[in-house]
């Protein structure tokens, strides 16, 4: 009996809204685009996690009790931050965050963005995307590495 792939998949997630948000950014969609920048590092962080033996539900997601089951901006907050680096912890771990300085661009990106009005969204643009590429490349020296 073949087992099924779990639905959650951080690592493809991430390529996936990397190539979006690069589709919206061309066509001039800059707060969608920004707005994706964000789901990119954050399921980057979550395929980091995974991949260094965190735990996940059935589905592939981490449970509701995890201390990491929030969105980007929640995820580089200093305290979380630093959990999330012991967890990852290790030589291995070191290298993949050392490639995200930029990470914390994302601390005042948030989930609910997607109500506001252009004008009111933060002039960020520039670092959220800079910090995703930044996760893109990790991604990718992961993926050399071995994450599936």
């Amino acid at each position: 009996m073949a087992i099924s792939p779990k639905p959650v998949d951080f690592p493809k997630s991430a390529l996936r809204h990397m190539h979006d948000a690069k589709l919206l950014e061309a066509s001039n969609r800059l707060p969608n685009a920004g707005y994706l920048y964000g789901y990119v590092a954050e399921c980057g962080l979550k395929a980091l996690l995974a991949w260094h033996g965190h735990p996940t539900d059935p589905e592939g997601s981490f449970e509701r009790s995890s201390g990491f089951r929030y969105h980007v901006d929640e995820l580089v907050i200093a305290a979380r931050f630093a959990s999330l680096r012991l967890y990852v912890g290790g030589r291995a771990g070191a290298k993949y965050l050392a490639m995200i300085p930029s990470i914390d661009a994302f601390s005042d990106w948030k989930v609910y963005h997607r109500y506001f009005s252009e004008a009111a969204l933060p002039a960020s643009f520039s670092k959220w995307k800079a910090a995703a590429l930044e996760v893109g490349q990790m991604l990718d020296t992961a993926f050399q590495d071995g994450m599936r």
